[in-house]
């Protein structure tokens, strides 16, 4: 059954809605279709799997109820990632609590919605879900490419490196009144590699994290001289970096400010092996700090914090946003915010835009807050809004 209304918006991929209550089916149906993708429904976690091995188009994205006879959501995200890992599943529950919450983000889920929740943020999610799948897919693509278009790519990349620059957002601690840090995130003037999930996607295609790394560290070294003593630096480092001995080493253009660098871990990849978490404790021993970026995501789970111990946990902006309209959010934010107290690490609630989400991840013990709330990511060093 396929969503009505889809002609007034264009067509943005196709979602699974899977629920037993049949009024649930109708409600995403109506909103998801609205919006432009197109819904196929089902009742339960059997025709979930079987629609999502038999389509011969692929689905965006995954909606599931929780509680569901036979199968429930956790079991249908199992099952799933043994036909698509990469595959978004947002699970909704009409009755929340906190264990269930950290299961579905422990499980892989990248959303978890309370019911009832307003049309926008199921809209929201799906959009999310969906475009992280995009990126995906196109990583997926890259045993295909042809000789003319790996060269095209290729040259597309270097004048990427070539004309990179670094925007800088502020990270500030609330409770101090004071800028705690500002993250350095990658920007290149290649119009065809604008997009940093792209740009890095394109890097991993080529086998050149490394050249990418190189050149946001040296381009971080450049611009650190403009960002006042005292205050960290934050840096993305991709997992693969882990296995560049540049990072290590005193030749490393950071190496000079380590103890002011926040090394942001921003993949897995490199660290599900036995090498990886040795290679973050050698990055300690040269004196940087360790984060772990977007806790809460579906790609970065709890065990994350056990294996890396980082001084740093930061919490996706999937998380905050809206937190102020939904419990589970604030149970679940309190608890991580709880948890990285006991363990020794300080917590960064990202993506933060109203007013109501910093009164509500303050609330919650979350004093650093990075967002557009307080200021965008800018070439030039900004003093936020305090």
């Amino acid at each position: 059954m396929v969503g009505g209304e889809l002609g007034k918006k264009p067509h943005l991929g196709r979602v699974l809605v899977v629920d037993d209550d049949p009024g649930m089916r109708r409600i995403c149906a109506r909103v998801l279709g609205h919006e432009g993708w197109e819904v196929v429904v089902v009742d339960g976690g059997k025709a979930a799997i079987a629609s999502v091995r038999e389509q011969a188009t692929p689905f965006d994205c995954v909606v599931s109820d929780v509680h569901m006879p036979e199968i429930d959501g956790f079991a249908l995200i199992a099952a799933i990632r043994h036909h698509d890992d990469e595959l978004p599943v947002l699970l909704m529950t009409g009755d929340p609590s906190l264990d269930g919450a950290v299961r579905a983000i422990d499980t892989g889920a990248v959303s978890y919605l309370s019911k009832p929740f307003d049309h926008e943020t199921l809209a929201a999610g799906v959009a999310r879900a969906s475009r992280r799948h995009g990126i995906a897919r196109m990583r997926r693509r890259a045993s295909s490419i042809t000789d003319s278009d790996l060269r095209d790519t290729v040259a597309r990349f270097d004048n990427a490196l070539a004309c990179a620059w670094m925007a800088f957002q502020p990270i500030v601690d609330v409770s101090k009144n004071r800028t705690f840090a500002y993250e350095a995130l990658v920007r290149t003037d290649e119009v065809s590699l604008s997009r940093p999930d792209v740009l890095i996607a394109t890097a991993e295609r080529l086998g050149r994290i490394h050249d990418l790394g190189r050149t946001v560290r040296a381009a971080v070294a450049r611009a650190a001289s403009g960002i006042p003593e005292g205050v960290s630096i934050f840096v993305n480092v991709h997992g693969l970096e882990l296995t560049d001995e540049d990072l290590f080493g005193d030749s490393c253009a950071l190496a000079p400010l380590a103890s002011r660098i926040v090394l942001e871990i921003t993949e897995r990849i490199g660290l599900d092996n036995v090498a990886g978490p040795a290679r973050v404790a050698m990055l300690r021993q040269r004196g940087y700090r360790i984060a772990v970026d977007d806790l809460g995501a579906g790609y970065a789970a709890l065990g994350a914090l056990a294996t890396l111990e980082p001084d740093i946990v930061k919490l996706d902006m999937s998380l905050v946003r809206d937190i102020d309209r939904h419990p589970t959010k604030r149970r679940v934010v309190g608890a991580i915010a709880t948890l990285c107290r006991e363990l020794g690490s300080r917590v960064v609630a990202e993506g933060v835009e109203t007013q109501a989400e910093l009164g509500t991840v303050r609330a919650a013990g979350v004093d650093l807050i990075q967002g557009f709330l307080l200021a965008r990511p800018t070439r030039e060093i900004v003093v936020p809004l305090l």
